[in-house]
């Protein structure tokens, strides 16, 4: 069975933990994202697959390689794909596959069961299916209303909330047969949302959707990224190779703690949950809460972290407070007693001075 993955964004909304990395390789739990899509694809009987990438692509082909780690085979198409849009730069790997294939986001996590979609699609006789999740705010998402049998009658790309006439959304996971792709002009910019779904409605193609109701979420923005970090914890979100029932043991003052490799810490008190990278330092008297620090970051005495993303490499001096919604960027250093406001973004590389207050806009 083969498969394909989208792996060429560039994640903007997550900036700046994208200026460095691209977004399938943001760090989930110390794995990058995209390897939650290979496992589940690897058991649900996958064992070829073309990853789409783009933005920063060494950095994905160089963890990833040819795949034998994960008992896959993986090749790599990475020219034009952020040009041709997903269906364009689809097309151009369908040549090599003659059989029904998922086409899987590389930055969604779900415990939706592929293998139920795959044989969904098969019974139906569809052409293309689409999984299918429900969503209190559609507006950033395709929407689509089905028939009894399961067939997409009306597909409508990020509605304005007025014109959202279903909560079904687009989960970014779909098969297809590769006569789908006919309908895809070569060498042209064609999206799956905005493009082929509606010229398959135009034509009476076979367009079927595959509602859900496992956990979805596609980490689009800091603030879903840490949702789904706490929905490990409380045990909605299940990763492979992770028993969620180790993660809920109470430290001294009630927090759940996940640490890389190497890690150094003088009894952090934590509160809701903290997950650290590898040869992570956290100084005395420090407070964490409900927040990631990645890798090689250093957290000196008398800080307080509040449901925050830390880059990799960061300094956080002594007695420093970051306020809930803030992201630091890769190798900043906030010097003593300084204060971070709400919903801050600190660039890359910045240097913030001792006693210094950065405010939201």
């Amino acid at each position: 069975m083969k498969a394909v993955i989208l792996a060429g964004g560039k994640g903007t909304r997550l900036l700046p933990l994208t200026v460095y990395r691209p977004k399938p390789m943001i760090p989930f739990f110390n794995r990058p994202l995209m390897e939650y899509a290979v496992q589940s694809l690897v058991k649900a009987g996958v064992d070829e697959i073309y990853v789409l990438v783009g933005y920063l692509k060494e950095r994905i082909m160089d963890y990833f390689g040819d795949g034998s780690r994960w008992g896959v085979q993986i090749h790599y198409s990475d020219r034009d794909n952020v040009k041709l849009g997903t269906a364009g730069a689809t097309k151009k790997v369908v040549k090599e596959i003659d059989e029904t294939f998922f086409v899987v986001s590389s930055d969604v996590l779900t415990n939706l069961n592929l293998k139920a979609l795959y044989e969904y699609h098969r019974k139906k006789k569809a052409l293309a299916t689409v999984a299918l999740s429900r969503v209190d705010d559609p507006s950033q998402y395709g929407i689509a209303i089905i028939n009894e049998d399961g067939r997409i009658i009306r597909f409508k790309e990020k509605p304005r909330p007025e014109e959202a006439f279903s909560n079904l959304v687009n989960a970014g996971i779909y098969v297809f047969e590769p006569e789908a792709f006919d309908l895809v002009p070569k060498g042209k910019n064609f999206d799956f949302s905005k493009d082929l779904f509606p010229r398959m409605l135009e034509n009476d193609l076979a367009l079927y959707g595959f509602p859900f109701n496992e956990y979805w979420n596609d980490v689009g923005r800091p603030s879903s990224y840490l949702q789904a970090t706490e929905d490990v914890f409380l045990g909605r979100l299940l990763l492979p190779g992770l028993r969620t029932e180790s993660l809920k043991g109470n430290l001294e003052y009630g927090g759940a703690l996940i640490t890389g490799r190497r890690c150094i810490l003088r009894r952090p008190e934590v509160r809701g949950f903290a997950v650290l990278g590898d040869d992570v330092e956290i100084g005395r008297n420090v407070k964490i809460e409900r927040s990631v620090i990645f890798s090689g970051a250093v957290i000196e005495e008398g800080a307080e972290i509040k449901e925050a993303i830390i880059g990799e490499n960061v300094r956080v001096g002594k007695g420093v407070l970051i306020q809930p919604g803030s992201v630091i960027g890769d190798n900043t250093l906030i010097e003593d007693f300084s204060k971070i406001g709400s919903n801050v973004k600190i660039w890359v590389e910045s240097r913030i001075g001792k006693e210094s207050i950065i405010l939201p806009d």
